[in-house]
């Protein structure tokens, strides 16, 4: 018990000097007051930055805002001179096309009028035997 009560003197003596106030100088009030005045300063220089960083990201959104709508036109550009020479296109193979179409239907008008000939022949060859051989020789028959 005896050392229990000498720990605990102890350790009341050890604190003894923890509870005894700290002196406050004057030099302890002006270092204070420079930190205050130099920490205003820091603050209001952050707020000027701040401001002018706003300011500069307002200015790349709207740069970037007049690039976006610049890309937008080109593309639009692109794709409308894509469909024009797309139209051109087929216009030109239409009219390269019309004389070709013409001659095909000529041919075809040709061609009803040849198997109506061959046709008559093959019934005239019934009764012409000589006719008949000319026209196995060229394999009409």
């Amino acid at each position: 018990m005896r050392g229990v009560t000498l720990l605990l003197g102890m350790l009341l003596w050890a604190q003894e000097p923890a509870n005894q106030p700290v002196p406050y100088t004057l030099a302890d009030r002006d270092r204070l007051i420079r930190v205050e005045t130099e920490l205003t300063a820091f603050k209001e220089q952050y707020r000027q930055e701040m401001a002018e960083l706003r300011s500069q990201l307002a200015r790349m959104e709207s740069r970037s805002d007049a690039q976006f709508y610049t890309l937008l036109s080109l593309i639009g550009l692109m794709l409308a001179s894509i469909a024009g020479l797309i139209g051109f296109i087929l216009w030109d193979r239409r009219k390269a096309l019309e004389p070709v179409e013409k001659e095909v239907s000529e041919l075809r008008k040709d061609s009803i009028k040849l198997s109506r000939l061959v046709q008559s022949l093959r019934e005239y060859a019934r009764t012409h035997p000589d006719l008949a051989e000319i026209l196995r020789r060229y394999e009409l028959v």
